[in-house]
C-alpha cells in the first residue's frame, strides 16, 4: 500500500536556483526537482509513496516572521484536516531552521503523524547539496513507521554523517559552518529495515518525561503575536534604548556560563541587566515579563546570579529558565504570550514539559 506524504515548500535553499544575476533566488522548479530526485532515486521506498505538494510558500528563511509562521500553521491545519497522511515533510531553509522545527514541536506535541522538517546547506543541483539526502532519510523514516513526532534529518559536511533530531532540541547551526546539532541526536548514516526500530528507540530513551504534554490540540492552535523581545549579551550592550512597553516578555539570553553583566555598584550603569529590571519596572502595568535563559540560581553558580534574583522594584523581577536551548526558550514562550494572559497559565506552561524539550535538569 502506498505511503501518502505530504510535502510542504516552506522556501529557503532547498527551494533555490541561481539566477541570471548569479546569485540564489526562490524557484518553484526546486521544489519539483526535490520529489522527483527522490522518486527516481534508488530509495528502497521510491516505489511505494505517493509525495502530494502543496501551494508553494517560497520564502527565504532569513525573511521568516511570526505571521509567516501563522501562514504556515493555517497551511498546515488546512491540508492535514482531512487526514489522510502517513506524513508531513516541510522543505525549510537552514538559517530560521531552529526556530520553526522547536515552535512546531511545541505546536504538534500531539501529532499523530511524524513530521519532518528537512532543508538543504546549497542549492540542489550543486555536487554539494545534501538537500536530497535529508528529504530521502526523511521519507524513509516515514515509510519505517518512526513514531509520531516532529523531527529534522540533517546530514553534517564535517563528517558526512546523517543525523536525526528531535526539532525540540536543535540548535541553530553555527557562523562558518554547515553542521547542526542537537543534544540527544543519533546518527542514522547505517539505518535500514532490520535495524530502524532500534534507533527510532533512541531518540528520546535518556531524557525526561517519557510522557508529552500538557499536549496542544493542533485544532486549537492560537493565532502567533509577535511580542517576544529577544536579547543576547555582549560586551557594551544598552539597556536603555529600547521601548519595552512594546513587548510582553523579554528573553535574555546568557554567555556559555549562563552569566550576564550584573555589575552591583551604587550607581550600576546602563551595560547592567540590573537596569534592564529597572527600566521595565518604569513601564507601570506594560512592564514586560523578564526571562534569562538558559540560567539558573541553584548549585555552583556565580555570585553575579544571585544579584540579578534578587533585585526587584515594583514587583519587576527575573524568572531563570533553565533546560531548554534558546531557539526553545522563544518559540515556548511565542506560544505561551500568544495562548494565556494569566500569569499562573504561562508559568505553567513554561515550567512544564511539552515534547521533550527540556533536554538538562
Amino acid at each position: 500500500m502506498l505511503k501518502r506524504i505530504l510535502l510542504i515548500l516552506v522556501g529557503g535553499t532547498i527551494c533555490t536556483r541561481k539566477n541570471e544575476y548569479g546569485t540564489l533566488s526562490i524557484s518553484s522548479e526546486a521544489g519539483v526537482m526535490l520529489k522527483e530526485n527522490y522518486l527516481n532515486s534508488d530509495s528502497v521506498y521510491a516505489d511505494d509513496v505517493y509525495i502530494e505538494s502543496t501551494r508553494d510558500m517560497y520564502i527565504l528563511s532569513e525573511n521568516m516572521t511570526v505571521d509567516r509562521w501563522n501562514s504556515i500553521i493555517a497551511l498546515y491545519t488546512e491540508s492535514v484536516k482531512d487526514g489522510g497522511y502517513d506524513g508531513v515533510v516541510f522543505a525549510h531553509g537552514t538559517d530560521s531552521l531552529a526556530y520553526s522545527a522547536s515552535l512546531f514541536s511545541m505546536l504538534l506535541a500531539d501529532t499523530k503523524i511524524p513530521v519532518f522538517f528537512v532543508s538543504s546547506n546549497e542549492r540542489l543541483e550543486s555536487s554539494r547539496s545534501n538537500g536530497d539526502a535529508n528529504f530521502r532519510y526523511a521519507v524513509e523514516c516515514i515509510c519505517r513507521g518512526i513514531e509520531p513526532n516532529v523531527y529534522v534529518t540533517y546530514k553534517n559536511l564535517s563528517d558526512g554523517r546523517m543525523y536525526l533530531h528531535l526539532g525540540s532540541r536543535l540548535r541553530q547551526c553555527g557562523n562558518y559552518s554547515e553542521d547542526f546539532f542537537s543534544v540527544g541526536a543519533i546518527d542514522i548514516t547505517d539505518i535500514s529495515d532490520e535495524n530502524c526500530g532500534e534507533y527510532f528507540a533512541e531518540i528520546t530513551r535518556d531524557f525526561p518525561s517519557e510522557k508529552r504534554g500538557p499536549l496542544v490540540e493542533s485544532s486549537a492552535i492560537p493565532e502567533l503575536s509577535d511580542n517576544i523581545l529577544m536579547l543576547n549579551p555582549y560586551v557594551g550592550l544598552r539597556y536603555d534604548v529600547i521601548d519595552y512597553t512594546k513587548f510582553a516578555a523579554v528573553l535574555h539570553g546568557t554567555y556559555h556560563s549562563g552569566t550576564v553583566c550584573s555589575e552591583k555598584a551604587e550607581d550600576y550603569g546602563r551595560n547592567s541587566v540590573l537596569s534592564l529590571l529597572d527600566a521595565c519596572a518604569d513601564c507601570g502595568d506594560a512592564a514586560p515579563d523578564i526571562y534569562i535563559s538558559p540560567s539558573k540560581l541553584c548549585g555552583e553558580v556565580y555570585d553575579s546570579l544571585p544579584v540579578v534574583g534578587l533585585h526587584r522594584r515594583d514587583e519587576i523581577g527575573v524568572s531563570f529558565l533553565y533546560g531548554m536551548t534558546q531557539e526553545a526558550a522563544y518559540a515556548k514562550l511565542v506560544i505561551a504570550y500568544s495562548m494565556y494572559d494569566d500569569k499562573c497559565e504561562i508559568r505553567n506552561f513554561m515550567e512544564t514539559q511539552i515534547n521533550f524539550e527540556k533536554i538538562y535538569e
